[in-house]
């Protein structure tokens, strides 16, 4: 038998057996067939090829002999079925380096790394072994009389083992980029509802991405009464209309019972034509996913799966986050809605308030301007008849000292009355213009000991039952005061002694110098003031426990401090319920 070599190693297809006998099984494997491409120009080559490969199988599959009696033959093969595993290839055929071209075209052209390429020739020594592994991408080379039946299959065996390594890698390679690739996309969502769906397309294209796999999500859902229910939450396939029913209701009872298993158990289960996978995230749950398709499910495809649903665990995560943060803005809007509802309505109320002040000053600036009026006119209207009254007095007191000494009493209790009712007057009219900032002092030089007895000597006169007593010599005697205004402070600060202290009891008034300071005290030993009234005794209108039915305007104390603090000093006050007060202020001298 000679072939295009034209060597007599033609001869020889393959060599001796080494003295092995074969024994013909007598069962032959039903498993789909390997095939093998075998590329030489001597049909007797393919024949004896597949005689020897007839009674070997392996991983329980049997060799299936492809041939091709030319290279060119070969490449029309390829373009048919790419996917062959292993190529049986003669180096001389049509022209002497037609199998190291059909090497070239393989991987270059077709960019097949996978194939396994066995070189086989006759003549090695055209061909050198050496020269022919470092310059072309093959696998192994062979000279065909080293080829006996157990080699070639020992040969056969490596290379499909080798093939199947190359394809598992490339398939979990491309596994990984549809992981990376589905993950992608998925970190995108922001709805649950379109994760979840999105999720089991993605799963669908990962574990078939030329197919149209069933696959169903599945959560487990609290219902208005507290009780508890499985349901499908997404679905393809056959289960794509099945999206809010119960899963009792969408699978049968035996896979129904599958799902509430993985639920419990947090597991994944595997079998021939169907998957089970229990998507664990950390805080929001488990969502159930079930894969159904025609072919079983490979080992491989259950640690990309594994990696798939650990990879995108962060992402369901993330969208459950997401949902809460947007539930919780939505929560912020309302409370900033409701919120700004009521400041509207506070605003309004306040414009309304203030909308009531505002006429409620208009009326008390008026009700002020009246009284200025009406203080106006009674100081005008009563001052006149008051100095008539009071120059009558003095003029009847003259001539009852000669005629009758007994009306002297009367006519200076007469006298009196009218100096509290012109001090009265002064008062308001002194407390109008302070509260209108419209006080000026009108400074002058003042004997300050003689000042004070001359406001003391009316009261005498008109409370001659009352001990007054003055210890005033250390008081300077050239003072710039008003002496007007400081004498109203001296009458109300006397006014209130006799007033609120008894009819015996004496009341004293006492001056000294601290510094550049005039100190002047009045005191009295009557009823005195409690301890809580005292921060309030100088507030305007303010009348303490003490002051029931005694007359009054609230005013004669507030009036002191203004006037003092006017003067650039300070008034105070120390009392004892009980035991009396005494009223000092102090004034720069």
């Amino acid at each position: 038998m000679m072939g295009m070599d034209g060597g007599p190693d033609d001869e020889l297809l393959f060599g001796p057996e080494d003295g092995i006998v074969m024994a013909v099984r007598p069962q032959r494997q039903s498993g789909l067939p390997w095939p093998i491409l075998v590329v030489d120009d001597d049909p007797q080559v393919h024949a004896m090829t597949a005689v020897l490969l007839r009674d070997f199988d392996f991983d329980g599959r049997p060799f299936e002999v492809v041939s091709a009696l030319s290279a060119e033959e070969a490449k029309a093969v390829l373009a048919l079925r790419p996917d062959l595993p292993v190529a049986l290839l003669d180096v001389v055929m049509e022209t002497e380096d037609a199998g190291l071209r059909l090497v070239r075209h393989i991987r270059e052209e077709l960019g097949n790394q996978r194939m396994r390429i066995i070189l086989r020739t006759g003549q090695p020594g055209q061909a050198p072994e050496r020269d022919v592994i470092v310059g072309y991408d093959i696998n192994d080379y062979k000279a065909k009389s080293e080829l006996t039946a157990q080699r070639l299959f020992t040969t056969l065996v490596s290379a499909l083992r080798a093939w199947r390594d190359i394809v598992t890698i490339e398939r979990n390679r491309q596994g990984l980029e549809r992981i990376l690739s589905a993950s992608a996309s998925l970190f995108q969502m922001r709805s649950m509802r379109a994760f979840v769906e999105q999720l089991v397309e993605q799963i669908a294209r990962l574990v078939d991405p030329g197919g149209t796999p069933s696959v169903l999500a599945c959560r487990p859902l609290e219902r208005g009464d507290g009780s508890r229910s499985v349901a499908l939450v997404a679905g393809l396939g056959e289960f794509a209309r099945s999206i809010g029913m119960p899963v009792s209701d969408v699978l049968p009872a035996d896979a129904a019972a599958e799902v509430e298993d993985a639920l419990r158990s947090q597991r994944n289960l595997y079998r021939d034509d169907r998957c089970v996978l229990a998507f664990r995230t950390r805080e929001h749950g488990v969502t159930v996913f079930r894969l159904e398709r025609a072919e079983p499910y490979t080992a491989d495809e259950h640690r990309l799966l594994e990696l798939f649903c650990n990879r995108v665990a962060i992402g369901f995560d993330n969208v459950c986050l997401y949902e809460e943060l947007v539930a919780l803005n939505r929560s912020l809007e309302r409370r900033v809605e409701e919120r700004t509802n009521e400041l509207a309505a506070n605003q309004k109320a306040l414009i309304l308030a203030k909308e009531r002040v505002e006429r409620a000053l208009e009326r008390e600036l008026l009700a002020r301007d009246r009284q200025r009026q009406f203080l106006g006119m009674v100081s005008h209207e009563f001052r006149t008849p008051l100095a008539i009254i009071d120059s009558a007095a003095q003029l009847l007191a003259m001539k009852a000292e000669q005629v009758e000494p007994e009306m002297l009493e009367r006519l200076a209790v007469i006298r009196g009355s009218v100096q509290r009712l012109t001090g009265l007057i002064d008062a308001h009219l002194t407390d109008e213009r302070l509260q209108s900032n419209a006080l000026v002092l009108e400074r002058a030089e003042v004997d300050l000991p003689d000042l004070i007895r001359s406001v003391v000597r009316p009261f005498r006169v008109a409370y001659p039952e009352r001990e007054f007593r003055m210890e005033l010599d250390r008081l300077p005697h050239r003072v710039e005061i008003d002496a007007h205004l400081i004498g109203l402070v001296l009458t109300n600060l006397v006014n209130n002694a006799v007033k609120y202290s008894g009819p015996g009891g004496p009341i004293l008034l006492h001056g000294d110098t601290d510094g550049a300071m005039a100190v002047i005290e009045v005191t009295d030993h009557g009823r005195g003031i409690p301890d809580p009234e005292i921060p309030r005794l100088f507030d305007r209108f303010f009348r303490g426990s003490g002051a029931s039915g005694i007359p009054g305007t609230g005013i004669g104390l507030h009036t002191v401090q203004q006037i003092v603090l006017l003067h650039g000093g300070a008034v105070a006050v120390d009392s004892e319920l009980g035991k009396g007060s005494t009223f000092r202020f102090v004034l720069p001298v």
